[in-house]
């Protein structure tokens, strides 16, 4: 286990037990998980996201400007069998 991943353990850990302590006992594990990982972003997720909005920027600029709202929505209604918008 490299000393890294150690001490992101530790602080969770630390994390997890401040919101014991504050009596903030009516989160799930879940939802501490998520709320752990909004204030400490993973470094290679933030990259990832960057380089996704970067790719969809240059579609763009390259003319893509994909496709209008109506169409998408109407198709991903059909490919879920969710109810037509009305």
């Amino acid at each position: 286990m490299s000393s890294q991943t150690v001490h992101d353990l530790g602080n969770f850990h630390r994390f997890v037990g401040e919101k014991i302590h504050q009596g903030e006992t009516s989160l799930s594990p879940e939802q501490v998980l998520d709320e752990w990982r909004d204030l400490n972003p993973d470094a290679k997720s933030a990259e990832d996201e960057l380089d996704a909005i970067q790719e969809a920027i240059d579609d763009i600029e390259n003319g893509d400007v994909g496709i209008p709202i109506e169409e998408f929505d109407r198709d991903f209604r059909v490919r879920r069998n969710l109810p037509t918008k009305s």
